[in-house]
Parts: C-alpha cells; sequence; structure tokens
C-alpha cells in the first residue's frame, strides 16, 4: 500500500465527522441508551472546479494511482477556523497517553488561548498523522506545557516527543490518512475547451487503521 500526498487546494471542503454508536430509545417512556462502539472518523469531500494543465494532470494521475480503495490520501484539512495563538515546537510529553486527551510540551509559555475550540491539529503516530479537532479553549502553562483535549480519540498511542502539527497559516497544516470512499471515482472535463477544463471531486473517509 502507497500514501500519497493531495497537494492541490480544493476550491470547496466538506468535512464530516461519521460516529459509532449505537441508540435504543423506548417509544413507551422516551428515554434510551446509546453504545459508543468506537471508530469515530472524519469524512471529506474535496472539490476542484475548473482545473487545467499541470494541476488538472496531477489530480487525474493521483487518483489513477490510488487503484480504487487500494492505496491512500495524505490529505490536509482546508477549512481550520484557526483560532489558536500557538508558537513553540509543539511535542507530545510521556508515551502510552490515549483516549481524548494529550499532554503536549514544548510550547511559548504563558498564553492565553494557545489552541482554540474548533482548531485542528494532527499528531504523529507511528509515522503517520492522526487528525484531530481541539474541544475547548486551552493556554499554556508557565512552563510551555498543556493538556489537550479532543476528538476524535487517539486510536493508538503516539511516541514521547511525537510531533504536533497546527497550521501556520502558509505552509504547515494539519493532516491526516484518507482513502476514497467508494471503489471507483471519477471528473467532469470540458474537451472542446482551450487547454481541457476539468471539475474534480473526491470524497474520502479516513483509515482508522493507517497509524496501528
Amino acid at each position: 500500500m502507497t500514501t500519497y500526498d493531495l497537494s492541490a487546494i480544493p476550491n470547496n471542503v466538506q468535512m464530516r465527522l461519521s460516529s459509532n454508536t449505537a441508540a435504543s430509545i423506548s417509544s413507551m417512556i422516551g428515554s434510551g441508551q446509546t453504545v459508543d462502539r468506537g471508530g469515530y472518523k472524519w469524512m471529506a469531500t474535496y472539490s476542484f472546479n475548473s482545473r487545467v494543465t499541470s494541476t488538472r494532470a496531477s489530480l487525474l494521475g493521483t487518483l489513477a494511482a490510488l487503484r480504487g480503495q487500494a492505496n491512500r490520501l495524505r490529505v490536509p484539512v482546508h477549512d481550520n477556523p484557526i483560532q489558536g495563538a500557538y508558537g513553540g515546537t509543539p511535542l507530545v510529553k510521556g508515551a502510552s497517553q490515549t483516549g481524548s486527551s494529550l499532554i503536549i510540551d514544548g510550547l511559548t509559555v504563558s498564553v492565553t488561548k494557545w489552541i482554540g475550540q474548533g482548531d485542528y491539529f494532527s499528531v504523529i503516530v507511528n509515522g503517520e498523522p492522526e487528525l484531530k479537532m481541539c474541544t475547548a479553549d486551552i493556554n499554556s502553562d508557565i512552563n510551555g506545557e498543556l493538556t489537550l483535549t479532543f476528538e476524535p480519540r487517539l486510536r493508538a498511542a503516539p511516541a514521547e516527543n511525537a510531533v504536533i502539527y497546527v497550521e501556520d497559516g502558509v505552509l504547515t497544516k494539519p493532516s491526516g490518512i484518507f482513502l476514497l470512499k467508494n471503489a471507483e471515482n471519477g471528473w467532469n472535463s470540458q474537451p472542446w475547451r482551450s487547454g481541457e477544463i476539468s471539475n474534480i471531486t473526491i470524497e474520502m473517509v479516513e483509515d482508522v487503521f493507517a497509524t496501528q
């Protein structure tokens, strides 16, 4: 299996979180029970409109190279609200951390709202990024540390000093590992136009086993 980078910037982004819960609601009294079975994951649709020349060729070539759902895409997120101030070099502090919280260090000290509610970040686990969304505003402390709270929860424990990626507004973006939602994916083209124009939509689902 090969992982390809989806580097082109889309015109439209649709992000969704898909849960794996089961709910049982009583029709008599209206109460219910919910079971969380794990597997909470990202789903994304990226649309690339009126692409020509080299950008068009690169996207089509990448789609062909995926061989349906055989290979993977490393996908940066393009709808990050960027509420946090960030600063420093964020790293995981301590191995064997799991769940929906993560202690990190290496931050600029005493920053109010170092990361903001709704901000994306990714953490490197077993060599690949897991994409997360912060669920609260969090300040860094006097030691340049904080505890991230986020969803979806970690699927494997990151190593000590594993890198945390937040968006710098220029090059670095949080990312995740995705595969095509369906075994086939196509595009619409206008060959009668000068240079040939294509509209390409890629529907993806996060690979929950990529970092395990």
